[in-house]
């Protein structure tokens, strides 16, 4: 079911090292998902993939949060949650 979740239906017969990047990311990802974890800690989650794929993710992240979960990613991208704080490193002022 997580498979289908992130768009890998029909392909989880194949080893891990046949995926493409963006494949291995939905992968990992699915692996988040059957974790059952209240927070997720997530280093660029959308590197490597596509755009309906982060807009998939972030349906994913903002279900997860309505849970009473919790995200926290390190990115320079955004990640189309609502709602979501910024920590911005290194600025000043």
């Amino acid at each position: 079911a997580a498979l289908e979740m992130v768009g890998l239906d029909g392909i989880g017969h194949l080893p891990f090292g046949y995926l493409s990047t963006g494949q291995r990311r939905r992968a990992a990802i699915a692996k988040l998902l059957v974790s059952r974890r209240p927070l997720w800690l997530l280093d660029e989650p959308t590197a490597g993939l596509d755009k309906a794929s982060e807009e998939r993710f972030a349906r994913l992240m903002t279900q997860h949060c309505g849970e009473g979960g919790i995200v926290i990613a390190a990115t320079h991208l955004p990640l189309g949650l609502d709602g979501a704080q910024a920590l911005v490193m290194g600025e000043t002022g």
